[in-house]
């Protein structure tokens, strides 16, 4: 109602301003009997006050359904005048152009993700042959493309899952999981990269590691903190901590190195897109992606992550699931 007789502020006070002009035409005239200019704006009044009964009752819809504070996007059909129903029209027609706009756009990202993934893995193939060739090699120079190849693989499925993670609805699946074979897989995928910077995991499972998750995301987004951890405690220490506890009701596995860490300035912002910090310009290979992909996928599957860090101390990056769902 407020709403509705803001809308007709001009048109109450038009009237109203109608009748003090005839009645100081009626006063300045020399009229002094007034009886039958109270009947003519009192007239005036009921046919006022018809119309705006009226107006109300048709628009009615429109104005409760402003007033209601609801979030759905589309308007239903709030009523039979002129008023309504054009409104109706234009949001059907708005709505319908941003449908189209929105097909169109998933559109082009699947056809994008499409195309990354068949470009990934063309490349994949003549890496697998590079691997095969260089494998039974062992002078220096052949090592150095080993160690080249794993990078542009790891590169690629970076690649490959940051172009997948618009589409993360369509291709996850929530089971229960062994966080324990789930971190031996990780080790397993990871174990020439752990050679090449002579950085070696030790696990410790102190509590039940059933979890519910998607095994391939979680996989991925664990094998990124890892990477991340050999990379910056090489030369440093030897040791990699991978350890599975309850904490609550709770599962944590905690990834800990013992390598540079993180400046305090930079912890805020580490998992922020592309954001490499202090130690990004000190070690070239950071490209600010990796945490960030971490801290989305962790959010999407509902776990949390945080991390903790002294410089020159090393890092702890803490994945905390729920263990029921």
């Amino acid at each position: 109602m407020k709403l509705f007789l803001q809308s007709h502020t001009v048109l109450i006070l038009l009237f109203f301003l109608q009748g003090l002009f005839v009645f100081f035409y009626y006063w300045f005239a020399g009229l002094h009997s007034f009886s039958h200019l109270f009947y003519i704006l009192g007239v005036q009044l009921l046919i006022l006050a018809g119309y705006l009964v009226y107006r109300w009752y048709k628009d009615r819809g429109v104005y409760e359904w402003i007033s209601s504070g609801q979030d759905d996007t589309e308007v239903p059909f709030l009523g039979s005048s002129v008023f309504c129903s054009e409104l109706y029209e234009k949001q059907m027609e708005l709505i319908r152009l941003q449908h189209q706009k929105l097909h169109e756009t998933e559109a082009k990202l699947d056809a994008r993700v499409t195309y990354m993934n068949q470009w990934v893995h063309q490349v994949k193939t003549p890496l697998s042959v590079i691997n095969l060739i260089v494998q039974e090699e062992d002078e220096p120079i052949f090592e150095q493309i080993k160690k080249e190849v794993r990078q542009i693989e790891y590169g690629l499925e970076t690649l490959l899952y940051s172009s997948r993670l618009d589409l993360f609805e369509r291709d996850f699946k929530i089971e229960a999981v062994s966080l324990s074979e789930l971190v031996q897989s990780v080790i397993q995928s990871y174990k020439r990269f752990f050679i090449q910077y002579r950085v070696y995991p030790k696990t410790d499972i102190l509590a039940d590691d059933k979890i519910y998750t998607d095994a391939k995301w979680l996989k991925f987004a664990i094998g990124q903190v890892v990477t991340n951890a050999v990379k910056y405690s090489a030369g440093m220490s030897d040791r990699l901590e991978l350890t599975v506890f309850r904490d609550g009701d709770k599962t944590v596995l905690e990834v800990r190195d013992r390598g540079v860490g993180i400046p305090s300035q930079d912890l805020k912002r580490v998992f922020d897109p592309y954001y490499t910090g202090e130690n990004g310009r000190r070690f070239q290979e950071s490209t600010g992606i990796g945490l960030h992909l971490v801290k989305e996928i962790t959010s999407k599957l509902n776990h949390e992550v945080e991390i903790s860090s002294s410089p020159g101390e090393g890092t702890a990056v803490r994945f905390s699931f729920l263990t029921k769902v």
